[in-house]
């Protein structure tokens, strides 16, 4: 997923969300009901996690003694038996639920990719709440998480940190973890403050800040929220009415194609929206024309369909606008799953927009990066400044994060660099010097060799007309003791540039 389910629920979390998630993963589905942010209950559809499982796989009853209950596959109506039949204590039975839960929740918090969706308005009776170890699960889950992963966890190395006044109880850290949390004070840290505190190398640093941040003890901003601020704002501000059937629920984020989990039809609430801001939305404007002018924009300002010199008022005017025509909800299940998808990413596309140029300060920012993105667009090939949409900020981003990583790295700073680098490679991944640096980082350690190979070999394939990345590889080659496959990288280099000095140099040198 494009957002961890760890992160998820982190956000639910902190912002104290009330409803379900809806997670799907293949075959599996799953939903999460919250609460003021608190896990209350969970379900899923597969066998594994039913009672009768449960309760067959701790040996408390017998196949023989299940088979005889009527529709022991519902939990609901098995629960309700053993209850009537006083077979099990109240207390044993909550303790059965709990452990579903915390089973269903261990195995989802690892799925790779998938759907998920957040409804507001499918929510638990009051009556139903059971209380859920989350954070341990999360810490778990958080020293699983390769070190490379985490490293792309974070949105820039600006983010910042703070210390929670409460932390969470009967957490066990570890020596690293708990010393890294003690350089915490009162204020936020940067990243680059704290890895100077931390006496850990980057990356070992990076790791225990995830954990610490995924267990409750930090506090996180300027990092990429799955839930932005309006989206928050609107759940929590939601008026509501009863209805006798659960609408289909408010699909925030569609990660590969899979279908989202279908709600049930019971008793629930509506969400009855009121938009007080005047919109004004160009009327000649269909929906194939919106989706190739998000598809095609350059800019955030292309994106809402407003000029550089958009008052605040305006922008609002136009993302409200197009909120109120495009909304995805306003599409489901009368198009493809493509066009839906589509719907989808652009309603994204133009909500990032909006938070980013809303604000003054933000707006700032974006203004500065994007004349930064049209100097590093002059650096580019022809071919590559001609792709159809490039995305200032990540490519803006990518570079800074690039240039930084790749000035500790001529300074011989390895392990500092390698964060930096690994970031800037998954940020813009079809940029052929990123690559070609990450394979040079990666060739120090001969357990990585063969990894090494592969980032030059991207580079090539990226810009074969590059000898820079070709002399690259030839000296990797040399540097593992492989003359014939340097001698043959340097023949093809001459084959196209003859008059290469450096690989005649290191041809003749073999």
């Amino acid at each position: 997923m494009a957002h961890p389910l760890a992160e998820l629920l982190v956000e639910i979390l902190q912002s104290r969300l009330n409803g379900s998630l809806r997670l799907s993963h293949h075959n599996s589905k799953t939903i999460i009901y919250v609460r003021d942010g608190e896990i209350v209950f969970a379900v899923s559809n597969q066998r594994q996690h039913r009672i009768f499982e449960l309760l067959l796989q701790a040996g408390t009853l017998t196949k023989e003694q299940i088979v005889a209950i009527p529709e022991f596959t519902n939990d609901m109506v098995l629960v309700k038996y053993l209850r009537e039949k006083e077979m099990f204590s109240a207390s044993s039975l909550k303790s059965i639920f709990t452990r579903q839960i915390e089973g269903i929740l261990h195995d989802v918090i690892a799925w790779k990719d998938g759907v998920w969706t957040f409804s507001p308005l499918a929510r638990i009776k009051d009556d139903i709440h059971y209380k859920i170890d989350i954070f341990n699960l999360l810490v778990e889950y958080g020293r699983k998480v390769p070190k490379d992963a985490v490293v792309r966890r974070f949105k820039s190395f600006k983010e910042s940190f703070g210390k929670k006044p409460v932390p969470p109880s009967q957490i066990s850290l570890l020596p690293q973890e708990a010393f890294l949390l003690s350089r915490f004070e009162q204020s936020y840290l940067k990243i680059d403050d704290i890895k100077s505190l931390s006496g850990l190398s980057d990356m070992d640093t990076l790791q225990k800040l995830y954990i610490l941040w995924l267990a409750g003890f930090l506090y996180r901003e300027n990092w990429d929220t799955a839930f932005k601020e309006h989206q928050v704002s609107n759940i929590a501000s939601a008026k509501f009415e009863l209805k006798k059937e659960m609408p289909a629920p408010v699909q925030i984020e569609t990660v590969k194609t899979v279908s989202p989990i279908q709600p049930q039809k019971q008793e629930t609430t509506t969400k009855k929206v009121e938009e007080t801001i005047p919109v004004q939305v160009k009327a000649e404007i269909t929906l194939e024309k919106y989706l190739a002018r998000v598809e095609n924009a350059e800019t955030h300002y292309e994106l809402l369909d407003i000029t550089h010199k958009a008052t605040t008022e305006q922008i609002k005017h136009a993302y409200f606008g197009l909120a109120k025509r495009f909304h995805p909800d306003l599409f489901h299940k009368q198009i493809d799953a493509q066009t839906q998808s589509r719907i989808q990413h652009a309603f994204t596309e133009i909500a990032h927009a909006y938070e980013i140029l809303r604000d003054v300060e933000t707006r700032k920012t974006y203004d500065f990066k994007l004349r930064r993105l049209l100097q590093e667009l002059e650096r580019l090939s022809p071919e590559e400044r001609s792709k159809p949409k490039v995305e200032q900020k990540v490519l803006t981003e990518a570079s800074e994060i690039f240039e930084h990583g790749f000035n500790l790295l001529m300074e011989e700073e390895y392990e500092q660099a390698l964060p930096y680098i690994i970031r800037a490679v998954h940020l813009a991944p079809d940029t052929a010097r990123y690559h070609a640096y990450y394979g040079k980082l990666l060739s120090i350690d001969k357990n990585q060799r063969f990894k090494a190979e592969a980032e030059f070999q991207t580079a090539i394939k990226l810009d074969a007309d590059n000898p820079t990345f070709r002399i690259m590889l030839a000296e990797f080659f040399i540097q593992y003791n492989l003359p014939k496959r340097a001698e043959g990288e340097l023949n093809r280099l001459l084959a196209i540039f003859p008059d290469n000095k450096e690989a005649r140099g290191l041809l003749d040198s073999l």
